[in-house]
């Protein structure tokens, strides 16, 4: 399911070029369940030895942004949009009250005004989807350095173990929310429409993560490729990666942020 929060304001937003762990902290600023948002914060949904959130969110989409290097910050122009996706109603439903009973919410040291909400929930009833994504796609393996010291490896679309391991993902997501492993077989996501600059060399707060936009195809079990829609596509979905949309249904505007 989506949820998408359109925000008006009243002139040009400024905000750092880094501002994923500022939209994530809004997220959960929203749940004012307290036992929702400690248990989603603090521990998540555990399997085996992963935790997974179960919800994922775009970069803030709108016109396309402009930097102030002066300043250093990027400049938004409103009217702006947060999708947010989970599998879990509950969640969503939740947000839905915080940001209505909030109207007005602060990102950094930006004011935004809650215009309106809608909400979608996609279905996928064919074994083909294609996406194009809200934030960067990541997928990555910790490996051994030739000095003994661990080395975070991100993969690009290109690389046999780029599908691999997102199929991976997506079955452990899938045996969390429907209580029975998925059916992985034939499963495949192939790069449509992406080229070297849907490479996004981001930060969430002091660590460096390397994800990519673009327009991809999937393929396989609709279960699982219904997943992908709801809790992200790849890894730290929570951390504002991952975030995908039906082609069909993707907007035109520009997501805002940084390379």
């Amino acid at each position: 399911m989506q949820l998408t929060i359109f925000f008006t304001a009243p002139g040009p937003v400024a905000v750092p070029v880094q501002y994923g762990h500022l939209l994530q902290g809004l997220i959960y600023r929203q749940m004012e369940n307290p036992v929702l948002r400690s248990y989603l914060h603090d521990q998540g949904f555990a399997l085996e030895k992963r935790r997974f959130k179960l919800f994922t969110f775009s970069r803030l989409l709108g016109r396309a942004a402009r930097y102030d290097q002066a300043a250093g910050r990027l400049v938004l122009t409103p009217p702006l949009r947060l999708v947010i996706c989970s599998p879990i109603p509950f969640i969503l439903q939740e947000l839905g009250t915080g940001f209505l009973r909030q109207g007005r919410v602060r990102l950094g040291e930006a004011s935004l005004e809650v215009k309106e909400m809608a909400t979608a929930a996609p279905r996928v009833r064919q074994s083909t989807l294609r996406v194009r994504m809200l934030s960067p796609l990541v997928t990555y393996s910790t490996l051994d350095g030739v000095s003994g010291r661990a080395y975070t490896y991100y993969y690009s679309p290109f690389e046999p173990r780029f599908g691999e391991l997102i199929g991976a993902n997506l079955a452990k997501k899938h045996l969390l929310v429907y209580g029975r492993p998925a059916d992985t077989a034939g499963f495949t996501i192939r790069p449509v429409r992406v080229e070297d600059r849907d490479q996004k060399v981001t930060y969430y707060k002091k660590t460096v993560i390397k994800g990519w936009m673009g327009d991809y195809e999937l393929s396989g079990d609709p279960a699982l490729l219904q997943i992908a829609l709801d809790a992200g596509l790849g890894a730290k979905n929570s951390q504002g990666y991952g975030c995908c949309t039906p082609l069909e249904e993707a907007k035109p505007a520009a997501a805002t942020g940084s390379e």
